[in-house]
């Protein structure tokens, strides 16, 4: 009977724990709409992890992390999609929606991502360790790599950014990749840029091989995906 008592006791101060967290985090900005596999969490910092499945809320400011065969998407309140390939990292810094300053602010650390705006795409950037995309209303895939040593620690990172053909009607499409070396903007579909390294600017424009796109797509192949996905 001890026993029980303690366990229905951790397990009752568990839930509290995730609760509390939640109210600390704030509204959520997004809930999870696929995933495929079963190693994905969420994490602020401070706060122990949180496994998730399809229907959980997502916050700002928690850690997105996928596992091994994991694929994850998200859909936020303005209809903007994240799908996040396996091994990967992300975050939403930034999410303010009806304010009259609307804002979506995101950081992808690395790997496999695609997304579609949604109402707040002009007003959309997504921060990776090597390029900043700002979004005009697209479809948009890419990748961050890392290059590690022997021990673990990341001593290098590199990406790669795509623009698709828009979904729906909307035909004004559009990325500028920048940082501080320089910037370019991409209007093709097809087309995109290379970063190479931290201290590079990005690529000038390019049509990117069919290669590039199909290794990026099937790291993000969503559940139930088994044909060829739309090429621009």
């Amino acid at each position: 009977m001890k026993l029980h008592s303690v366990s229905t006791s951790l397990i009752t101060l568990s839930l509290l724990l995730v609760a509390a967290v939640a109210e600390a985090a704030g509204p959520p900005v997004g809930s999870v709409s696929r995933i495929t596999g079963d190693q994905v969490s969420a994490q602020t910092q401070g706060a122990p992890a949180r496994k998730l499945a399809v229907g959980d809320s997502v916050f700002a400011n928690e850690r997105i992390h996928t596992g091994n065969a994991t694929v994850v998407q998200i859909e936020f309140k303005d209809k903007s999609r994240f799908t996040l390939g396996p091994n990967s990292e992300f975050e939403v810094e930034q999410y303010r929606q009806g304010s009259g300053d609307e804002a979506f602010h995101s950081r992808v650390f690395k790997g496999a991502f695609r997304f579609v705006s949604g109402l707040l795409g002009k007003n959309m950037r997504v921060h990776t360790p090597v390029v900043t995309v700002g979004v005009r209303g697209t479809h948009v895939e890419g990748e961050v790599t890392e290059r590690q040593q022997k021990d673990g620690k990341t001593v290098d990172a590199s990406a790669k950014v795509m623009l698709l053909e828009p979904e729906g009607s909307n035909k004004n499409t559009s990325i500028v990749a920048e940082n501080k070396f320089g910037s370019v903007v991409i209007d093709k579909p097809g087309y995109g840029t290379v970063i190479p390294d931290e201290k590079s600017a990005p690529s000038p424009v390019q049509r990117m091989q069919l290669r590039t796109l199909d290794n990026v797509q099937r790291s993000i192949r969503t559940p139930g995906q088994t044909g060829p996905m739309r090429r621009p």
